[in-house]
């Protein structure tokens, strides 16, 4: 009967100690996969900014010019801005990847003819008092159908914004580069002619714009 006792209590304590081993956890092993793209994107970010960063700056120089030609009673009549300035991050081994901007001072408008260069201020025209600056921001480049190269962005004037893509021949000089090219647009499309000046009998509504600008590198 002793044998028999003892023999039960064993056999609990058996089937307690199986208990206990079945409902402990199993412990967590460690967290070693990689972690998730995003993860990792955010981890690199400096390096992305670096590389950005590393595209060359460029700064406009002495000899740059703004020039415009439009049709005045028939007659080709041909302007300048003498001030304005041009700031370009371009790289000649991956061109697409710059951006241009270029800001003008619209109240040094030169006609060769003051009387015309002050009407040209007017509120009815450029209204140089409540819009001193035109801007042309590109964040972009692009090819042309042609091989050509090509800023994708916006131009501000009179504080109108509408897109424009601008041509551009980018070559290396002695001194650093020369960027030029030509393009049109229409005043009306900028307010530029309210009143009388919406007609375009006497001043046409496309105007030709040529620049020509002398860059160095940005210290």
């Amino acid at each position: 009967m002793t044998n028999y006792i003892t023999w039960m209590a064993a056999a609990v304590v058996l089937l307690t100690g199986a208990c206990h081993a079945a409902d402990t956890p199993t412990a967590t092993k460690p967290n070693t996969a990689k972690p998730p793209p995003a993860a990792a994107a955010a981890s690199a970010g400096p390096a992305a900014s670096a590389a950005t960063a590393a595209v060359p700056h460029w700064v406009q120089a002495q000899g740059s010019t703004l020039t415009f030609t439009f049709d005045q009673a028939g007659a080709a009549s041909k302007g300048s801005f003498k001030q304005f300035s041009t700031e370009l991050a371009y790289d000649e081994k991956n061109p697409t990847a710059g951006s241009l901007n270029v800001k003008v001072q619209i109240a040094s408008i030169d006609t060769q003819d003051q009387e015309r260069n002050d009407m040209l201020a007017t509120a009815d025209l450029f209204d140089t008092q409540k819009f001193p600056t035109a801007q042309y921001s590109s964040g972009s480049f692009s090819r042309t159908a042609a091989g050509g190269l090509e800023a994708v962005g916006k131009l501000t004037l009179r504080g109108v914004t509408r897109d424009l893509r601008l041509p551009l021949k980018i070559v290396g000089t002695a001194a650093g580069l020369e960027l030029s090219g030509a393009t049109s647009i229409k005043r009306l499309d900028y307010g530029v002619g309210q009143g009388d000046w919406k007609s375009t009998e006497g001043v046409a509504d496309e105007v030709k714009i040529q620049y020509k600008v002398a860059l160095v590198k940005a210290k």
